[in-house]
């Protein structure tokens, strides 16, 4: 077996209570929300571990970790007696802790295996994995009961499971999966894992939105959530005594919500249905006039309001109790509702597609390392600022570019670029760097604008393909311990890139159809000649290459000056010439930049030569000349 610390296994909680006997509590709430809890007698339903979970990688086929209870589940609540009652009339004769209102979820690799009773003690949970292969597990502990762990360890290998952020969940005894059966089915957990995202669930049963409850939230703002879903559920709504109360608490919470996480996209959920739902209430309104206030509070806010009464059908069926709380099934409708408006808004593109994409799981894998970088505030914010430029009453000048209008910049902000980094100029190389991803992004916004792509497209494109190029970096199985390896590697994802296209009876691309016709002349003469000689098209020594250069010399002096036929054999002249430099590992465009600065360095210290002398270039006999570019070479 291989045993672990059990600590950074653990995701979900935003802290954890260390215990003499050597087990952890996780605490999903701060201690502040805890103490608001406390304040509205809500301490023990907060202290439950709902949406914490268990998350690691193993090649074995079991996991065990100790158990102990710190609260049970409260059997005097009248949803768990009336859950429990309404599962014994259908012959159901499970343990409240066995699945029927709770237990300990397994899921691996998605998918749900079993489910295990809460009990004190040490906990196995067993799943087939014949192969030993590298195996996602998620272990969700008990949604309404408190407990401890430690002493985790496997029988495969063991290590932490990637993540790609979080899901803050916010709510009542829905959101937090009051009687909805398993920890895993909650329908939090259920839209979690579909955007292969962590979940941090805060709901607590009972819960009213007071504003109080959004104290103590500095380290979930330090590392805000991808995503935040609050649905607001029907105690405020039942038990508030005037209409104007209701309203005050509830644009109070919102506000401050959409205050501290104002970079998160937020959505809220009006109540879904009840079976009182048409019972009077001391303040008159009915549900539906929640949804309406909630959803102009939304587009006040800038929030993304969903009408809740949609999700779950009105039917007691679907309810654990009958009346109050979906079970499984029912929060498996609110889940997909959820879900599809996400993915509406283009939320599930955003996070990066399914987690079980080969680019998704190696993003999940880089962000487990220290130092990653994480969300690009300031890159989005450029993408919008040239959005911005186009629309109807933007920039002038912008709105009418095309690509082909702009296609030169392209290659002068790039040359600027290499300008840059060749005078080592740090503050130089920044601005023009700028400038070149100015025009990625201004070509990325025309092409949107004509339906083509989009810059999320580009970088799915150019992530995927970096991905599936370096297979030693973010596969299994595949080593490089040198750059030729690498080379190696890429040489044969490519050829499979090609065979996938010819399956997909995609016209094949020619050897040198990969090499860009706009590139500069010299470098196209570099690329089409080394595409060439891996093929075996080549000179077998450098000497014959100079040959070459002296047959293709002759052929030139043999045409008529300024001819058609002149400029073609200069052209083979230069061409062979680039293969000498290739034949001895020489890059044909550094090495002619190199003269060009050269040149330029030694025309600017004549022409100061001659400046000193009260003289310009210009004036000066050809044998003048001659002696300051002496002079300028050996000077340097």
């Amino acid at each position: 077996m291989t045993a672990a610390n059990i600590v950074p296994f653990i995701r979900g909680a935003h802290h954890l209570v260390y215990r003499p006997d050597g087990l952890v509590r996780p605490s999903r709430m701060s201690n502040k929300q805890m103490d608001a809890a406390s304040a509205a007698g809500r301490e023990r339903a907060a202290s439950y571990t709902a949406g914490v979970t268990i998350s690691l990688v193993t090649t074995g086929d079991e996991v065990s970790f100790d158990l102990s209870v710190v609260a049970p589940i409260h059997y005097e609540s009248a949803s768990v007696t009336e859950t429990i009652e309404l599962a014994r009339a259908r012959g159901d004769e499970r343990a409240a802790e066995e699945g029927l209102v709770d237990g300990v979820d397994l899921y691996v690799d998605g998918a749900y295996v079993m489910t295990a009773p809460a009990t004190d003690g040490v906990v196995t949970l067993a799943f087939d994995n014949p192969n030993h292969a590298p195996a996602n597990v998620t272990v969700y502990l008990p949604c309404l009961m408190s407990v401890a762990v430690g002493n985790l360890s496997t029988n495969g290998s063991l290590e932490q499971a990637p993540t790609r952020g979080y899901l803050l969940a916010l709510g009542d005894s829905i959101t937090q999966g009051y009687v909805v059966g398993t920890p895993g089915s909650s329908w939090p957990a259920q839209v979690s894992r579909a955007l292969g995202l962590d979940l941090v669930n805060q709901a607590i049963a009972g819960h009213h939105f007071d504003v109080h409850t959004l104290r103590g939230m500095k380290l979930l703002r330090e590392n805000p959530p991808a995503v935040i879903v609050v649905a607001y559920g029907t105690n405020d709504w039942a038990h508030t005594d005037s209409a104007e109360d209701l309203v005050e608490n509830m644009s109070r919470y919102l506000a401050k919500l959409a205050d501290r996480f104002c970079d998160t996209p937020i959505y809220v959920l009006s109540p879904v249905w009840r079976a009182d739902i048409d019972e009077p209430r001391p303040h008159g309104r009915d549900l539906a006039w929640v949804g309406s206030v909630l959803c102009d509070e939304c587009a006040r806010l800038d929030l993304n309001y969903v009408d809740g009464t949609s999700l779950v059908p009105a039917d007691r069926a679907l309810y654990a109790d009958g009346r109050l709380h979906p079970d499984a099934a029912g929060a498996t409708h609110m889940a997909a509702g959820v879900i599809e408006r996400l993915q509406h808004d283009g939320i599930t593109e955003l996070l990066g597609g399914r987690h079980d994409e080969p680019r998704a799981r190696a993003d999940a894998q880089t962000l487990l390392r220290a130092g990653a970088p994480r969300r690009q505030r300031e890159l989005e914010q450029a993408v919008r600022t040239i959005w911005r430029l186009r629309q109807p009453d933007g920039c002038p000048w912008d709105k009418v570019q095309t690509h082909e209008s702009i296609k030169k910049n392209m290659i002068e902000e790039a040359y600027e670029a290499v300008d840059a980094i060749e005078a080592g100029d740090a503050a130089h190389l920044r601005e023009e760097l700028g400038d070149v991803l100015m025009q990625v992004l201004l070509h990325a916004q025309i092409a949107a604008d004509a339906g083509e792509f989009t810059f999320a497209d580009i970088c799915r494109d150019l992530d995927e393909k970096l991905v599936r190029r370096h297979p030693h970096v973010f596969g299994a199985g595949v080593a490089a311990r040198n750059a030729d390896e690498v080379l190696d590697i890429w040489s044969r994802v490519k050829l499979e890139e090609r065979r996938d296209a010819a399956e997909a009876e995609v016209a094949p691309a020619g050897l040198l159809d990969s090499v860009p016709r706009a590139l500069p002349s010299l470098m196209q003469a570099q690329k089409i000649s080394k595409k060439a000689a891996a093929c075996g098209f080549d000179w077998d020594t450098t000497a014959d290459v100079w040959d070459k250069v002296d047959e293709e010399r002759r052929e030139f002096s043999a045409e008529e000056r300024g001819s058609a036929a002149a400029l073609d054999e200069f052209g083979d002249v230069l061409f062979s010439a680039v293969n000498v430099a290739r034949k001895e590992g020489i890059d044909a465009e550094s090495a002619l930049r190199h003269s060009c600065e050269k040149f330029r360095v030694r025309w600017a210290a004549m022409e100061a030569a001659a400046v000193s002398r009260g003289q310009s270039l210009e004036d000066l006999s050809h044998e003048e000349l001659e002696e300051l570019w002496a002079q300028a070479k050996r000077e340097g």
